[in-house]
């Protein structure tokens, strides 16, 4: 069952991956960036079962442990109502470059989290083009969270070329009925 994934739970999830794994500095992707990056009306937008984020430095770093301590059915999960989901840089190998420039840094007792951008996570959501994911963008689109004409637009400067451009404008569309 979905929870708001709140500052607070998220600082809550980073300081017990911190001391699992012994790291400073993670990524932040998903719908949880949404808890750093969304104005303050959007943050139910931050709803979800887990959060995407992983060491940046050491992705490995004590990952059966932070499976077994954080993941889905975890003592993390039961106590938190949310679980982490160790996902990789793997997960953004078709990110348009710049995205770490265009992420938003917050930093608190020595850790650092980097969530990606809100029309990054848009522009990735429309690429994976899971129903989950129209569904979110869908409601983004209609609350006002995201301007279509702002992922239009980012789509046009970012898509790494013709092919990709086209496919993340037909998800789009179709996304928006206009097919």
């Amino acid at each position: 069952m979905a929870v708001d994934i709140t500052l607070d739970r998220l600082k809550t999830a980073v300081i017990k991956l911190a001391e699992l794994t012994g790291e400073n500095r993670f990524v932040l992707i998903g719908r949880a960036t949404l808890a750093i990056t969304a104005p303050t009306p959007f943050q139910e937008f931050a709803r979800s079962d887990d959060i995407d984020l992983w060491p940046e430095g050491n992705e490995d770093a004590s990952l059966d442990l932070c499976i077994q301590q954080m993941g889905e059915a975890s003592p993390f999960h039961i106590q938190n109502g949310f679980y982490v989901e160790r996902v990789g840089s793997w997960t953004l190998l078709t990110q348009p470059v710049g995205w770490l420039e265009r992420s938003t840094k917050l930093a608190f007792d020595g850790i650092e989290i980097i969530a990606l951008g809100l029309l990054d996570l848009a522009y990735n959501k429309l690429e994976a083009n899971r129903q989950k994911d129209r569904d979110f963008l869908q409601a983004a689109f209609e609350a006002g969270l995201i301007d279509v004409q702002e992922i239009i637009n980012f789509i046009q400067v970012h898509a790494p070329n013709d092919f990709v451009r086209e496919k993340l404008n037909g998800n789009l569309s179709n996304l928006l009925g206009l097919h």
